[in-house]
């Protein structure tokens, strides 16, 4: 859990024995000790640091993004993917041969009597080696102007794996604003987090076609984060989907260098630290001290004096019911959309939601900030049998009627049998444990109402077997 800081534990490594009871036993110098935490980012005091050795398996962007790269590519140029692999395969080949030519050239010239221009034999062997390495050594050269095309032609299509890549990571800071926000715990073998792999691939499957290769290029990624968005946004609380939404958009933009990172800095953390007296009445001290604060920028030098003088303006502007659809006085209006961010976080703090709404819809597109409503039936067609629904269910809601209506619609109903709805209770989990074990052999439906069981410990082992299950609850008896 990532609380392992015991000076006890440390004395099976810094000494050659250890404790049993009252007794010091020498142990084995082969032995190790590996420890092992489910913690994503966990941090440990320097000391214990220098007294082990930490391993970090996450996967960075830059890795995350070289791995999609490959499955963009194997996806859109199967031949170039393939052609990689067999040159990857060659390279390594020839490596290997040249280093048994040197071997047993090695071998036969320390093995030689006398001198070795006497032994016809092994002169004509050195001559039949030489022409050997050198026919490798010009395959060597073909196969890496040969990568160095194929790496050309992969290299178009790494603007699509660096969006995915950096969409992944923004969904997984997510667990910051909520510890419920875990997304992609499970792993392939290729260390690609298995959800977002298959959200992945299903977004390059949908996207548009097009021939062009730049446009198609551009199709895949917004079709990726299109798909990511909706994907996302249907786990997360209605509150705190516009800051997943601002996030993703913010992102995107310092990726594209559209953005200034200290002015985007400055925004999320709006540092206030000394307060000044308002010189105009349309402004309180709270927001007057934030221009001061801005004005200490370099694009913002003189905010401060000209909203002072020319105070009829801002006032204006300032008092209006939109601010944030209105333009900036003077000279500034010149300004960039997040630069007017900031200055409307200044001076009306409290039209920011409208605000970023409208950010992201100029940036992303007005599809990003449009309700929608939850497609049940596309929620269980990206399911599987051993991927459970988890619904979070807000007071007042009852997902079972949209079940219910979803199962008869595919032939799933109690009548049939194939349809199993547990309020879990007291008494109740073995027979939530039966319908389980019956719906996981039948192909069935299992609905588990757990909104008053806060721990069950059986539950993981139960759901190793291939059934459905939709959990709608508000709280959550699995942490």
């Amino acid at each position: 859990d990532g609380s392992w800081e015991s000076p006890e534990c440390l004395c099976f490594i810094l000494f050659r024995y250890i404790k049993i009871g009252d007794k010091e036993c020498e142990f084995n110098q082969n032995f190790h000790l590996i420890l092992h935490t489910k913690l994503a980012n966990p941090h440990y005091k320097p000391e214990l640091q220098a007294q082990t050795t930490l391993l970090n398996f996450t996967v960075t962007e830059d890795g995350l993004e070289a791995q999609l790269l490959a499955e963009v590519v194997s996806i859109e140029r199967p031949d170039l993917e393939k052609l990689k692999l067999v040159l990857t395969k060659h390279q390594n080949d020839f490596k290997i041969e040249l280093k048994h030519l040197e071997d047993d050239l090695l071998l036969r010239l320390s093995a030689a009597e006398g001198s070795f221009l006497d032994d016809t034999k092994l002169v004509e062997r050195l001559e039949a080696t030489k022409v050997t390495a050198a026919e490798i050594e010009h395959k060597v050269t073909e196969a890496k102007e040969n990568e160095r095309k194929i790496n050309a032609a992969r290299e178009c299509y790494r603007p699509v794996a660096a969006r995915a890549s950096l969409l992944y990571f923004v969904i997984n800071d997510l667990r910051k604003i909520n510890p419920i926000y875990q997304f992609s715990l499970e792993v392939m073998v290729t260390s690609i987090p298995q959800a977002f792999n298959m959200l992945f691939h299903r977004a390059m499957e949908q996207a548009d076609k097009v021939d062009d290769t730049q446009g198609r290029i551009s199709v895949l990624m917004e079709s990726i984060t299109h798909a990511v968005f909706l994907h996302t946004s249907q786990a997360l609380f209605e509150k705190d989907k516009l800051t997943f939404l601002s996030q993703m958009a913010f992102q995107i933009l310092l990726k594209r260098k559209e953005i200034d990172p200290l002015e985007l800095d400055f925004l999320l953390r709006f540092t206030v630290e000394h307060t000044y007296p308002s010189p105009v009445d349309f402004l309180t001290t709270q927001s007057w001290s934030a221009i001061k604060a801005v004005a200490l920028m370099e694009e913002f030098r003189g905010i401060d004096r000209d909203v002072e003088g020319s105070a009829k303006l801002w006032r204006k502007w300032a008092e209006s019911e939109c601010p944030e659809k209105e333009k900036l006085p003077q000279e500034w209006k010149k300004k960039s959309l997040i630069q007017k961010l900031i200055i409307l976080r200044a001076m009306r703090p409290d039209r920011m939601t409208y605000a970023l709404r409208n950010f992201v819809e100029e940036k992303l597109g007005a599809k990003y900030v449009e309700r929608t409503r939850l497609d049940l039936a596309k929620v269980f067609e990206e399911s599987s049998p051993a991927t459970p629904l988890f619904f979070i269910l807000s007071p007042g809601v009852d997902a079972l009627k949209d079940l219910e209506v979803l199962g008869k619609r595919l032939g799933f109903t109690s009548d049939s049998g194939k349809f199993h709805n547990v309020s879990l209770g007291q008494g109740q989990e073995m027979v939530a444990e039966m319908a389980l074990e019956k719906a996981s052999k039948g192909g069935h439906w299992v609905i588990l109402q757990v909104s008053i069981v806060f721990s069950w410990k059986t539950l993981e082992v139960n759901m190793d077997g291939q059934c459905r299950a939709a959990l709608p609850n508000g709280n959550d008896p699995f942490t």
